[in-house]
């Protein structure tokens, strides 16, 4: 009778064993990493494939000020608007499905010239304020537009508003810096993203625009759509239509 010897698997026959298992693991960690990799190049073309054109539209944002002002190439002279607008206000990102298209098309036209005022009031105010959707959101786009780099800015505002639904206290630093990547965003903006370099400067721009409506109407709120110290008149839905014909 052959008798079969137990095989030590410290030996020799086991560490092939052993080897044949650690190459199976990497082989499997190489398909991962192939799959997260092309993962993330197609959410790129994704990003790429959905972008706002731009082109044509002036952006100027002074570190301090509490607007970013919006114009078209030669635009001067043309009516003026104040927007303010909050990322956690659901009015905000209605406003901005409907009429977001017309202003950039306006703007591009120079017909209109529109002073950006984003608020983060719905994170709370005074001692209820905590940083949150709002904060991180208004700094990611405040970093780009510090850089000069209008069209990623534009686009990060166009995508958090028509997505806000989806993205809503979903996205951090991180994640705002790598969406600010697929528009083209330059490294040393988006380290600022994630440092969230300018999330004070949001809130103090956040405050005085909150002051500025009070001193000139009584009361703040988002979305509002001002030319001086009035609201614009109609359907607020329409705004860009009236103020071309104002």
């Amino acid at each position: 009778m052959t008798t079969r010897k137990v095989q030590n698997p410290n030996s020799k026959g086991g560490a092939g064993f052993i080897w044949a298992i650690v190459a199976v693991i990497a082989i499997a960690v190489l398909v991962i990493g192939i799959i997260v990799y092309n993962g993330k190049n197609d959410r790129k073309d994704a990003i790429a494939e959905g972008m706002i054109d731009t082109e044509g539209i002036s952006a100027t944002w002074n570190e301090g000020d509490d607007f970013i002002a919006l114009t078209g190439e030669g635009a001067e002279g043309v009516p003026k608007a104040d927007l303010f607008e909050d990322f956690s206000c659901s009015y905000c990102a209605e406003l901005e499905v409907k009429t977001g298209e017309p202003m950039l098309e306006a703007l591009k036209a120079g017909e209109i010239a529109v002073d950006l005022r984003p608020m983060v009031f719905l994170d709370g105010q005074q001692q209820a304020y905590t940083p949150g959707h709002s904060t991180a959101s208004a700094s990611a786009m405040l970093a780009l537009f510090a850089h000069g780099e209008t069209a990623p800015a534009l686009n990060l505002r166009y995508y958090l508003f028509e997505n806000q639904e989806d993205v809503y206290k979903k996205l951090e630093a991180a994640d705002l810096a790598e969406l600010a990547e697929g528009y083209g965003a330059s490294e040393e903006a988006l380290q600022d993203i994630r440092d969230e370099k300018y999330a004070e400067a949001a809130k103090e721009m956040s405050d005085a625009n909150l002051k500025l409506q009070e001193e000139r109407a009584g009361e703040g709120w988002t979305p509002r759509v001002m030319v001086g110290d009035e609201d614009i008149d109609g359907d607020l839905g329409q705004w860009v239509e009236t103020l071309k014909n104002s």
